[in-house]
């Protein structure tokens, strides 16, 4: 189950303004390659074919073909993006970071009204390939200690639905106090699609928000099995007479879930279809002036689970625990379907007798949701 919680711990109303990007080097561009960041691991095969021999301190320069789309910046050829090399079977994570000083808002931090807002793109746009990467970013004091609950996105991967394009990872939060320093970390693992490691990442930003005390303290989302479960407080005395909550699929467009008045602690549980949805809360006083809280970002996924035995697997494979009807796929190491089948719950038999020996991926799909198992297929 994939969980995204948005908090804020302090009084709050978020706008959108210019900032400085914190990050230095956010778009590989930087020269010498790799400027501002701290290589900790990389693949450690050479990359031999073009344009992954490129390659250098996390640095590549794609070629523009389907499996090295140009980057996200530029956009045409010349241009650079985080790679982290190539290496073997079920390697990594391979990680790369950069630590940013923001010792000088120590003063709104430890008051609890600092937000900062991070936001990078990633690619992983090779089909059916299982090299998954995601973003890292930490809240550290100065003895270099993680503080609270930082920011992991989602593990991004073709193989698990993500498309070719490049996919946006955002994060708005209030940095906890004691808060001196911020780690950005970017982290790739390669499963069974070797050598390159086709997770591609580009325009980093880290800035500082504009914040204006608004009575908010706290306003979260989290996922309840198949819906989402609301949960704001608001600082006493309460200034507002309403509090509308409101749902947007694309973050721009908002429509109104519910209305209630408004009280110091409140929730709302959301029975959604599975999806990504962003929240909003609307205040409205008693004079009819409306104000809005920052958005928090919910992905709801159709729960799935299947088991696969035996493992190593002979010439039958059993599937049991199947949670809905759905497809049955096995996946060689190339990424290439060589065998599919419509199941039904609770289980199913597959004749395996013609796959060679060697490591597979089953992979069950239902209502636009995958999971997947690993196979040794071994006689």
């Amino acid at each position: 189950m994939t969980r995204s919680i948005f908090t804020s711990a302090a009084v709050l109303l978020v706008f959108n303004l210019q900032a400085q990007n914190l990050v230095v080097n956010p778009d590989a561009e930087s020269l010498p390659s790799g400027t501002g960041w701290t290589v900790l691991s990389q693949g450690a095969l050479t990359c031999l074919l073009i344009p992954t021999n490129s390659m250098v301190n996390w640095t590549m320069k794609p070629n523009g073909t389907a499996n090295y789309p140009y980057d996200h910046t530029t956009g045409a050829s010349g241009g650079t993006v985080f790679f982290s090399g190539c290496d073997t079977y079920f390697s990594g994570p391979f990680e790369l970071e950069q630590i940013i000083d923001v010792s000088a808002d120590s003063s709104s931090i430890d008051a609890g009204s600092q937000l900062y807002d991070f936001r990078g793109y990633m690619q992983t746009p090779v089909s059916n390939q299982t090299d998954m990467g995601r973003f890292v970013v930490d809240f550290m004091n100065n003895a270099n200690t993680v503080l609270g609950a930082g920011y992991r996105s989602d593990w991004q991967s073709n193989f698990d639905g993500s498309g070719t394009a490049w996919q946006l990872h955002s994060n708005t939060r209030t940095a906890p106090a004691g808060t001196r320093k911020v780690r950005i970390k970017l982290q790739t693992q390669i499963h069974i699609n070797q050598p390159a490691i086709n997770v591609y990442f580009d325009d980093i930003s880290f800035s500082k928000t504009s914040v204006v005390p608004v009575g908010l303290i706290s306003f979260t989302g989290n996922l309840n099995n198949n819906s989402i479960d609301l949960h704001w407080q608001l600082a006493q005395p309460v200034q507002y007479t309403k509090i509308e909550i409101e749902r947007s699929t694309n973050g721009v467009h908002y429509n109104q879930l519910s209305t209630m008045s408004a009280v110091s602690v409140g929730n709302y549980k959301d029975h959604s279809a599975p999806g990504k949805y962003y929240y909003r809360l609307k205040f409205t006083d008693a004079n009819g002036a409306a104000s809005y809280s920052h958005i928090i970002t919910v992905q709801l996924k159709q729960l799935l689970s299947f088991s696969v035995s035996p493992n190593p697997a002979r010439d039958i494979l059993n599937l049991t625990g199947i949670t809905s009807p759905g497809n049955i796929s096995i996946i060689n190491g190339h990424g290439s379907t060589i065998q599919s089948a419509n199941v039904q719950a609770p289980s199913a038999k597959l004749d395996i007798s013609r796959l060679t020996n060697g490591l597979y991926i089953v992979r069950y799909s239902s209502k636009g949701t995958f999971i997947n198992k690993k196979l040794l297929v071994a006689r």
